[in-house]
């Protein structure tokens, strides 16, 4: 079982480098999507092809970032509610220096209300290192999940070296990108 799915992530990140490529050069086009249909469209017009093709790539590692991210933050949040209270687990189980960022991140989304909201969890407003944090914190709650305390402080520190990248609009290297989706399916293989 292990063979079979090595090697058909070895075909799923091979053909995503061959499509990345065939792309970048422009040998194969890009599906339309409501973005170029968009108002923004013409603006992204105005700079360079290349520019243009490194974003729509970036922009799809950016979404599995947000997937995976957000279900960190969900794996947090229904666990912690499991274990204490839905209106408890806030302040019982998350250290009080991230509530207080977290709280200061909040009422500052609150006065921007032109931009809107993060998100209705107090954990939106948590950064992505201090996710690790709680799970530490809390690790009797998260040990028969993860089972491996080492292991998820390395992954968070490693995952946020590439999370950092993307946030600040980096463009990964394919091999960057190929190993963030490999954690990524390590991750979700590990909590099932």
């Amino acid at each position: 079982m292990q063979t079979q799915l090595q090697a058909f992530l070895y075909r799923v990140v091979t053909a995503n480098r061959t499509v990345g490529e065939l792309v970048a050069e422009g040998s194969l086009s890009e599906p339309s999507t409501a973005l170029d249909q968009s108002s923004t469209g013409s603006v992204l017009d105005d700079f360079s092809l290349a520019t243009r093709v490194a974003a729509r790539r970036m922009g799809r590692i950016y979404e599995l970032l947000f997937c995976f991210e957000n279900s960190v933050r969900e794996l947090i949040e229904t666990t912690l509610r499991e274990v204490l209270t839905p209106e408890t687990w806030w302040e019982e189980a998350v250290p009080e220096a991230i509530r207080k960022k977290a709280d200061s991140r909040r009422r500052d989304d609150e006065r921007a209300r032109w931009h809107g909201p993060r998100g209705t969890s107090p954990l939106n407003f948590v950064d992505f290192e201090d996710l690790a944090k709680i799970i530490i914190e809390r690790w009797d709650d998260f040990d028969d999940l993860l089972g491996d305390r080492e292991w998820v402080e390395n992954y968070f520190s490693e995952m946020n070296r590439t999370r950092r990248a993307i946030g600040h609009t980096g463009d990964l290297s394919q091999h960057a990108v190929e190993r963030m989706e490999l954690f990524v399916r390590e991750w979700l293989l590990v909590v099932g």
